[in-house]
């Protein structure tokens, strides 16, 4: 063998040797990082469990706690208590705002929607049309009727069941177009 074969073969040795290095070194690197974020990882899991632990024990009792006290006569917020302090009429006449604005997104949102099913029943002769207006109709409905509980019941000074606020209540004095009033126009809007 001549000298440049022989150094040409060391050269070869020492660049397949450096390369063997370099991917040892490459492949471990990412196992090692992927190790030190499993531990990582783990560690926080353990923190975050201990401190559910502690948090759900507290919150399990408060909850066992209110659950006794629910049946007990009086137990029910009276609409006077809450909103009888100095600050009672800012923080009615902001709910009332409140409920009224969600009343009437749901039920803008219903009638897009069902103007654009109705559309591409119309165009496309579409099934898909049809159920969408389903869909919007009674996702539309169940959130204004959730609204205008709330705006009867703050209209009304009853909260309570005791102060005859309830849902049952509700559908026995509120008719049901009321729900589907926007109450665009001032004067209904304080109706009862």
């Amino acid at each position: 063998m001549s000298q440049d074969q022989q150094h040409s073969n060391g050269a070869g040795r020492k660049i397949a040797k450096r390369a063997v290095k370099g991917t040892g070194k490459v492949v471990l690197a990412p196992f090692r990082a992927v190790a030190q974020s499993g531990k990582l990882t783990k560690d926080q899991y353990l923190n975050t469990l201990r401190f559910g632990k502690d948090s759900f024990t507290g919150a399990g009792d408060q909850i066992r706690e209110n659950w006794q006290q629910a049946h007990k006569k009086g137990r029910n917020d009276q609409f006077f208590k809450i909103f009888g302090g100095p600050e009672g009429a800012k923080l009615l006449e902001m709910n009332l705002r409140r409920f009224l604005l969600k009343k009437r997104v749901a039920l803008a949102l219903m009638f897009g929607f069902l103007l654009y099913g109705l559309w591409s029943v119309a165009v496309f002769s579409s099934l898909f049309g049809l159920l969408g207006m389903l869909g919007a109709f009674v996702l539309g409905a169940s959130l204004a009727t959730e609204a205008q509980f709330r705006l009867w019941q703050l209209r009304n000074h009853r909260l309570s069941i005791e102060e005859q606020g309830s849902f049952s209540n509700f559908w026995q004095e509120q008719s049901i177009l009321r729900i589907f009033d926007p109450e665009l126009v001032g004067d209904r809007r304080h109706d009862r």
